[in-house]
């Protein structure tokens, strides 16, 4: 994955605790973007960002409360290996009343390398069902119990299968990566060696926009304008 090129997608948090969430939103404007990523696959890869705004929201909030909040990611950034791309996906989703009435769409521009502050892997973050569980006798607790409680600390998305129209969740794991690092400071399950897509973390994304194991890539990290 070349990302050269990115596009800010910010989503316009409402006032409205009800429906109108920013996770709420958030997840309706991923829901059309994940149809064109599934329609023009490999090219485009998905970052979650913070802007300015949403961060002081977040600092007052941790005030009043007294505690940590966890990361109320307002803009979705999507790289591209080609200008052009940016723009096709533009094109496919500006017409869509959710994305004019809930987001606004930066226009397409170069990585800025020179503000580069360093580079992260979105991958899915999977949980095993029961059932693959079912016959093992696991004396602590269990795989399927231990997932369930990381995933809850990571951001996600509710998709719909395009063949049999059922929901699930795509929960999203976010992690540092250092490029003098051996395996890139990924797990070494996350990574082969022997694969040269891994070695020069040049994967590709998949139908969400995410990295998978031996598939892996990084996307730089910089500051939301």
């Amino acid at each position: 994955m070349q990302a050269n090129y990115y596009l800010d997608i910010h989503i316009m948090d409402s006032a409205d605790d009800g429906e109108l969430t920013l996770a709420h939103l958030r997840n309706q404007i991923y829901s059309i973007l994940h149809g064109v990523f599934r329609e023009i696959p490999n090219t485009f890869a998905l970052a979650l960002e913070i802007s300015a705004k949403q961060k002081a929201k977040m600092r007052k909030k941790e005030l009043k409360y007294h505690a940590p909040v966890l990361p109320q990611y307002d803009v979705l950034r999507i790289f591209a290996a080609e200008q052009n791309s940016l723009e096709q996906l533009i094109e496919r989703i500006k017409g869509h009343w959710k994305v004019r009435d809930y987001a606004i769409l930066n226009h397409p521009t170069a990585v800025p390398t020179a503000k580069v502050t360093g580079y992260k892997s979105y991958f899915r973050f999977r949980i095993p069902t029961l059932k693959t569980e079912r016959n093992a006798a696991e004396k602590t607790e269990s795989r399927n119990a231990r997932r369930l409680k990381e995933a809850k600390k990571m951001p996600y998305f509710k998709v719909s299968s395009q063949s049999t129209g059922q929901g699930f969740t795509v929960n999203i794991e976010i992690l540092d990566v250092d490029l003098n690092h051996p395996h890139y400071g990924l797990p070494e399950n996350y990574t082969n060696p022997d694969n040269p897509h891994v070695k020069d973390l040049n994967g590709l994304p998949d139908s969400y926009g995410l990295a998978r194991k031996q598939q892996a890539f990084s996307l730089p990290v910089f500051e939301v304008i």
